[in-house]
Order: C-alpha cells, then sequence, then structure tokens
C-alpha cells in the first residue's frame, strides 16, 4: 500500500473518503499485522477499491483511507509534522461572505489548530465533515467531528489501542478484540430509531458528539474538549429584515457555496417542501436540476413530485422503489441505475456521483415532532411532562411484549432515562427549544447513518445545505414559538421565485394543510394504506420471528417463548400489521449477534415445540 507523501491538490479527482485506524497506547507497544490487516479489508467491501488504499504509518499510528469518487477536491494533507483525512468538506469560511477554502485547505488549516490547541478553523466552518489528523513527532492523535456531528467517527477505547472509523461496520468487522453489546444503546435504537449523545449499541465504542474533538497522546491519554454548543448561541437581535428574509438569505448562502459553478446538479424531489426548497434555491443560482423521485405508484409523494418538477422546469425521473441496502432509502437501486444512466450523464454534471437531498429541512426549520404543549411543557422545568407529551404526540415508544419482563422494564427505564439525561444537557436561552436541540443533535442527522455506512457500496454523497451550520444557528437563535407546526416554514417559502407554492404538497400531520386542492384518490404517506404498503409480507416476518427463536443463546436471554408463539400464529395467518412486535427483539438480535461472533445455532429455541 502506498504511504502517505505531501500532497498536492491536482493529485486527486473526484474524492469521497472513508477512513479508520488505530493508535497504541503503551509506549513500548507496537500495533500487531493482523489488526492493520482487518482494517485495511473492511474499510471498503466494494471490489473496485482493491489497491486503491491510502496508508500512513508509524511505530504508534496505522491510518488507511480510500476515496471512491464524488468530490472534486483531495481528502488527505501530508506535511512533515503531521498527516491528515478529511471526510465530506469542511467548507471553511474566512469571514461572512467569503468563498469557502478549497476542501484541502480546510483540512489542513483544521489540522494546524488542532496541533496548536486552537479551534478558530472548526468555528469557521459551515460543512458536514469528519477529519483525523496525527501528529509525528508527539504522536498525538485528533478526531474531530461538524458542529452537528452529521458526519460520524466512531472510537473504541481499549487498555492497549484506540481505534477509530467513520463507520460503525468496519469497527464491527475487526475480530482481533471481543465487542459487548450496550444495553442502552441498543435500547436507544429500538425506541428512537438512533442511540443517544455518544453511544452505539456496542460497550466501550463511543460516536463522537456534535462539535468535538477528541485527542489521545502518545501516552494514551484522552481528552474531549466540544468547540462548538448549539445552546449558547445568542437570542438573536432586532433586524430591519423580516426574520424570513435573513434566514431565506442564509439558505441561498449555504447552497450557492456548496454549488459553486457547477453548471448541472442532480437532486432528490418528493412531495413535500424540503426537496422542493433545495431545487428552488439551486435554480436561482443558476443550475440545471435533473431530479429523481423514488416512491410507491399512485402516492402523493410521486405525483406531487411529478407535478412540482414539471411547475420548476427540471429534468425528473419518477420510478417505483426499489431494494435498499440496509434500510438507506439513499441506497436505492433506481437512485444508483438513474445516476448511471446516459439521459442523466448527457447534461454532463460535474460531479455525477453527488445528490441534493432535503435532508433536515423538516426537524431543522419545519420543527415537526413538536407541538405548543411540548414547548410550554419543557419552559415549565417540566422535562418528565414534556416526555409523556412527546412520546404521545409522535407515537413513540418500545414494544415490548415478545421480550421477557425484566429486559423489557430495563429497555424501557433506559431509553427514558437516555432521553432526559440529553435534554437536562442543553440550555439553550430560550427553553422552549430543548427538545428541538433534542432532536437535530440526536434523531435528525443519525436517521443519515446507513448511507455513511454503506459509502463503499452506494458510491454517492450527499449534499444536505438544511444542515449548514450558519443556517442552523439563525434558527436556533429565534424564539422558537412562530416556526411550529410548519408556520414559519411557508412564510419562508414565500421568499422563494414564484412557483415553489404553486403546486400542492404532501403536509404533516397535525401541521399546517396544504391550501391547493390535492389530485384525488392517492396514498398518504402517513395513512394505513401506505403504511401497509410498505409493510413486509407475513411470509418475511415469520422468517425473521424463526431466525429470533432459532438463537437459542440469544432465545433463552431476551425472549419469552409463550408470546413468541402467538406472534408466529399471528403471521401465518397473514396478519403483518403486528410487525412492530418484532421490532426491539430483532434490533437487539442483530447487535447480541455482532457482539457474540458467527451464530450458535443450536436448534429451535422454543421449547420443544414445531414452528
Amino acid at each position: 500500500m502506498k504511504q502517505l507523501p505531501l500532497f498536492r491538490e491536482n493529485h486527486f479527482i473526484n474524492a469521497m473518503s472513508i477512513f479508520a485506524g488505530v493508535l497504541a497506547r503503551q509506549s513500548d507497544g507496537s500495533i500487531p499485522a493482523q489488526l492493520m490487516e482487518e482494517l485495511r479489508a473492511s474499510v471498503s467491501r466494494h471490489p473496485d477499491d482493491l489497491g486503491r488504499l491510502r496508508e500512513f504509518k508509524d511505530d504508534k499510528v496505522f491510518m488507511v483511507k480510500v476515496d471512491i469518487g464524488a468530490l472534486n477536491a483531495a481528502g488527505e494533507y501530508g506535511s512533515p509534522e503531521m498527516a491528515a483525512f478529511v471526510a465530506g468538506d469542511p467548507l471553511l469560511q474566512s469571514h461572512a461572505g467569503a468563498l469557502p477554502a478549497l476542501r484541502s485547505e480546510g483540512l489542513a488549516a483544521v489540522a494546524h489548530d488542532l496541533v496548536l490547541n486552537r479551534h478558530h478553523s472548526l468555528r469557521s466552518c459551515r460543512g458536514t465533515f469528519c477529519a483525523v489528523a496525527y501528529e509525528k513527532s508527539t504522536h498525538k492523535l485528533h478526531l474531530v467531528t461538524d458542529k452537528l456531528g452529521v458526519r460520524p467517527i466512531y472510537c473504541w477505547v481499549l487498555p492497549d489501542f484506540i481505534l477509530f472509523a467513520t463507520a460503525l461496520r468496519i469497527l464491527e468487522a475487526v475480530s482481533f478484540f471481543r465487542r459487548s453489546l450496550h444495553l442502552q444503546g441498543a435500547a436507544e435504537i429500538a425506541c428512537y430509531g438512533a442511540a443517544l449523545a455518544d453511544r452505539t449499541p456496542y460497550q466501550g465504542i463511543f460516536c463522537l458528539l456534535a462539535g468535538e474533538v477528541v485527542s489521545a497522546d502518545g501516552a494514551g491519554a484522552l481528552q474531549r474538549v466540544q468547540y462548538w454548543r448549539w445552546d449558547e448561541l445568542p437570542v438573536a437581535q432586532p433586524s430591519e429584515a423580516p426574520v424570513a428574509q435573513r434566514i431565506y438569505r442564509h439558505f441561498q448562502e449555504a447552497v450557492q457555496i456548496r454549488l459553486g459553478d457547477q453548471k448541472a446538479v442532480a437532486a432528490h424531489l418528493s412531495g413535500g417542501l424540503d426537496s422542493r426548497a433545495v431545487v428552488a434555491a439551486l435554480q436561482a443560482g443558476g443550475a440545471e436540476v435533473c431530479t429523481v423521485n423514488f416512491s410507491l405508484p399512485d402516492s402523493q409523494d410521486q405525483v406531487l413530485g411529478q407535478l412540482a418538477a414539471e411547475r420548476l422546469g427540471t429534468h425528473h425521473t419518477s420510478r417505483p422503489v426499489q431494494a435498499l441496502l440496509d434500510g438507506d432509502r439513499h441506497s436505492n437501486a433506481t437512485v444508483r441505475d438513474w445516476l448511471n444512466s446516459a439521459a442523466y450523464l448527457a447534461h454532463q454534471p460535474e460531479r455525477p456521483r453527488v445528490i441534493w437531498s432535503g435532508d433536515g429541512g423538516g426537524e431543522c426549520l419545519g420543527h415537526v415532532h413538536l407541538n405548543a404543549d411540548i414547548v410550554a411543557a419543557t419552559r415549565a422545568d417540566d422535562l418528565d411532562g414534556a416526555v409523556d407529551k412527546f412520546m404521545a404526540y409522535n407515537r413513540w415508544g418500545l414494544s415490548a411484549k415478545l421480550l421477557k419482563p425484566r429486559i423489557a422494564k430495563t429497555l424501557a427505564d433506559l431509553s427514558r432515562s437516555g432521553m432526559l439525561s440529553e435534554l437536562r444537557s442543553v440550555h439553550p436561552a430560550d427553553k422552549g427549544r430543548v427538545f428541538h436541540l433534542f432532536l437535530v443533535l440526536n434523531q435528525q442527522h443519525r436517521h443519515l447513518t446507513s448511507h455513511f455506512e454503506n459509502l463503499d457500496m452506494t458510491r454517492t454523497e450527499l449534499e444536505v445545505p438544511f444542515f449548514d451550520s450558519e443556517f442552523l444557528s439563525a434558527i436556533v437563535r429565534e424564539k422558537i414559538d412562530p416556526f411550529l407546526r410548519h408556520s414559519f416554514y411557508l412564510d419562508w417559502l414565500r421568499c422563494f421565485p414564484p412557483g415553489v407554492l404553486e403546486i400542492a404538497w404532501q403536509a404533516y400531520p397535525d401541521h399546517v394543510p396544504c391550501p391547493l386542492p390535492l389530485p384525488p384518490g392517492l396514498g398518504y404517506q402517513w395513512d394505513e394504506a401506505t403504511a401497509k404498503a410498505k409493510r413486509k409480507t407475513s411470509g418475511a416476518l415469520l422468517a425473521e420471528a424463526r431466525q429470533l427463536a432459532g438463537e437459542a443463546g440469544f432465545a433463552d436471554e431476551f425472549l419469552r417463548y409463550g408470546y413468541m408463539h402467538m406472534c408466529m400464529a399471528l403471521l401465518r395467518l397473514g396478519r403483518n400489521e403486528y410487525d412492530y412486535l418484532l421490532h426491539a427483539p430483532a434490533v437487539l438480535h442483530r447487535y447480541w449477534l455482532r457482539s457474540h461472533g458467527e451464530a450458535r445455532r443450536a436448534g429451535p429455541a422454543l421449547r420443544r415445540t414445531a414452528v
């Protein structure tokens, strides 16, 4: 493998990085060859990446990365003093209105600041990225995430080593050390769809927080510092310009600095407003936009997306959803086929593997999942009551009927205590924003986890301007009340060119309804008929239940045999609406299995009864 040299910007074209590594914590320690080989083998699973790995190593550290082709800039920096890798783009902006630095220049500035224990460059970055920098003389390692922690870094702290990676699957592939299930992390994934704070489903493996620097010196001492806190932003000062116009200008700038001089780009376009706003902002920046929609046939999402594309004048493709990779909606086979199609490539996009996305719009600007009652409870310092209202309003919860009572109670207690701990850790000027910050710092950006886990296979990067830190700062500094129920969102959209609000959209339940007539007879994203169409077949669910029950060690530790029998009987009768019963056990099983290595199957674990 190639050693890391001094780099020049033109050495790399279309770089998009995945990286991993290990630091030896003991002064006389060395890094086992087997461990380095496992990291090499797991950083990418794609056959095209064989022989394309880039490495740096000395007697204390081993770092490996692969660039898989999306961003037109180098993802690494080297000098006689240090070596550094970056995933994503820092978008370092020296001052308001300035053009952002090139990706490698931003990485160099961030790396040098880390060496000097300064955070000025990091605080000037508005992009989504993560990076690693290593000081050669002192053997000091620095890991850093963007202000929202959108691009993850996972860190595994062991007595003799510290391992790190931009994808959890890389650390899961390491067999040199054994993993242990972290019940709280698994409980939170089962309840909220993501582990909270810095937790993961494994003991000793944490995910860096938003706006965090983790440093480890040559002796292995670990230091964690947050260079950015969203709850410390001052309240916005009165201005002559309406709030909607000011936030609109921030969004336009967020899009423009990412767009640069590109003439043709790809973007998702659904039947909602988030992707529509992104497309309109791209067009305002002078770009020709090729859009894609992947949703169920004859759904509001599909038809309204098509109508919006016609009104906005995009080159649109709309096809039924195909198989996803690990549930990642951005890995859809339709999108991959489209990105490789002659019709799309004929527009000559400069970054053909980059898709603009409206991810983050609903939570960051639309304030979905929140209502006035939740906000009032947080302002009254009634966090327990606020949690009850939040869970009821969103119909979130942990269905643990198939689990043993002791396990079920433990999971419920851990998931609730985890949420309360996070809520108590933030102290914004407007107390009503506590839940909003909880969502953007936990649940919202982590729904992209599967996308980052599978970058090596999908080979597709996202541009997510709703996660721009300057844009979000402008929102967080305002009082929350006008933002609830998408009310402010619609005022904001009126700042856009005509056309954005001239086509009906799919509104969230209990939010400001769309005033325009909807085409009749279309499936609605949140109705029971659409949910039924998205469910797995009873046969697939029954196979999943049998797998859970057939894992003897897991079933004996976690499952209630009688309830599993009843669940399987219902599934055999075609009652796939009971799929929710399998969710929590399936999450536990997934990470239990990855903590115990290869499955130890000893026949059906259900008590001597044929399944």
